[in-house]
């Protein structure tokens, strides 16, 4: 590219600098965070990024496209309509969550209970904010529950995820402590 033009930061060069990161701080959320912040709100800073990707099936929304995928690590952008909201699940893996357009209120929490009761979930809510076009937020095991609300319509996200859902996924009920099982072909 000539000198002086601007550059865009590549979702490849963005799954690159994930997966740099992920080798130096897998096992430290925060600093995962701080080390992927700056590629991941480049990417973020992208205006083409719903033209960019491929159709995926979505669990919990109806539009979504995988940007990035390569047998472990995904990145996938996805649309809920203002007002939608996604009940908090799990996941079986870590996952970042970003916001590429508008606002959605975002709560990551942690189970308190022992779970040794079927279908019953205390659940204890560790973030819990307003997110806005460009902020992330990394949902980890032990806080590796998150449900989401859009608050614009046309809000937009982006997960990055390394590895493979799990096929039973629970959804919660924070209020009344308690969650179902679905499996992963009957989510969405």
């Amino acid at each position: 590219m000539p000198a002086g033009l601007p550059t865009q930061m590549t979702v490849r060069e963005c799954a690159e600098a994930v997966i740099a990161a992920q080798r130096c701080h897998g096992a430290e959320p925060a600093a995962f965070l701080a080390a992927i912040e700056e590629p991941i709100a480049a990417l973020l800073e992208r205006n083409d990024l719903r033209g960019v990707g491929i159709p995926r099936q979505g669990n919990n929304v109806d539009w979504s496209q995988y940007l990035y995928f390569d047998g472990d690590l995904s990145f996938l952008l996805f649309e809920v309509p203002e007002g939608g909201r996604v009940q908090p699940h799990d996941h079986g893996v870590w996952e970042l969550f970003a916001v590429y357009r508008g606002r959605m209120r975002h709560t990551v929490y942690r189970r308190t209970d022992d779970g040794s009761v079927a279908g019953y979930a205390k659940l204890a809510a560790t973030d819990d904010r307003v997110m806005r076009a460009g902020e992330a937020a990394i949902v980890a095991p032990p806080a590796d529950i998150h449900g989401f609300c859009a608050l614009d319509g046309g809000a937009m996200g982006l997960t990055v995820v390394s590895g493979q859902y799990k096929p039973d996924r629970h959804y919660y009920d924070p209020e009344a402590n308690s969650y179902v099982v679905k499996r992963a072909a009957n989510l969405r």
